[in-house]
């Protein structure tokens, strides 16, 4: 091939490959843009969405209580009966001193003292009734013990004067017999003790039957005022005759054991 021939198909090719560039980057497609092998274009993969932020989720509802102050924490939107929680604190209080509540939206915990079954069980339904059906109620509050009743001495004994050879009772025998009475109706396990005495003087055999009949005359007094006869025991002192004063001799005595 001459020279000639030669620049000729140069310039040939060259104007083409020219023109061939100048279309590819009228289309763009140029030199800056991204090609596959043997001139074909790859696609750029779209950009990700961002997802935007999760919102935060309300802090729980809880809360605690005693007799002088409610305090709370977190979302109060579900919680019904928030409104009342001075009315938690009053009641709390009339409960007893040591009544504290705490728990949160669907369950709440009573604990403190209480004196008996009976006071725990509606303070179980009281707590209910406040805080709505939907809430459970774990009822933890504690029944004292009760406290030892301290040992009450009987009565001492009861003495009851007649006159000599008489077994008529003095007017304020009642009076007199009001203590026993009382210790015998409070303490039924009790029974009373009669004892008659008699003065020194005159024949021992009809004195020791005139104390004797002065005790049955005491025990009828008992059996009136309303004690079981059962439960009356005529027993004869070790010394009829009293501490010598005569007066003192003609007595009739009533003790419990």
């Amino acid at each position: 091939m001459s020279n000639s021939k030669y620049t000729f198909w140069t310039w040939l090719i060259a104007i083409v490959l020219a023109i061939y560039l100048f279309w590819q980057w009228q289309h763009g497609h140029g030199l800056g843009t991204a090609t596959g092998c043997c001139g074909a274009t790859v696609a750029e993969a779209p950009a990700a969405p961002v997802a935007a932020p999760e919102a935060a989720a309300p802090e729980a509802f809880q809360f605690t209580a005693d007799t002088e102050k409610f305090q709370s924490s977190g979302n109060t939107d579900n919680v019904a009966w928030y409104g009342k929680n001075v009315d938690l604190v009053t009641w709390l209080k009339a409960g007893g001193a040591d009544w504290q509540a705490s728990g949160n939206n669907q369950s709440v915990t009573l604990t403190g003292t209480v004196a008996n079954d009976e006071a725990k069980t509606q303070a179980g339904k009281d707590a209910q009734a406040f805080f709505g059906e939907n809430v459970a109620i774990d009822n933890q509050l504690v029944v004292k013990a009760a406290e030892p009743v301290a040992a009450v001495a009987p009565p001492p004994a009861a003495k009851l004067y007649f006159d000599t050879g008489k077994t008529n009772l003095a007017n304020d025998a009642d009076q007199t017999l009001a203590p026993i009475v009382e210790w015998l109706k409070a303490n039924t396990d009790a029974k009373a003790i009669i004892s008659g005495y008699h003065d020194p003087r005159g024949n021992q055999a009809v004195n020791a039957e005139l104390a004797k009949n002065r005790a049955k005359v005491v025990r009828d007094a008992l059996k009136v005022a309303g004690i079981d006869e059962a439960r009356i025991e005529l027993r004869k002192p070790v010394s009829t005759e009293g501490d010598g004063d005569l007066a003192e001799a003609r007595r009739v005595e009533v003790s419990v054991e």
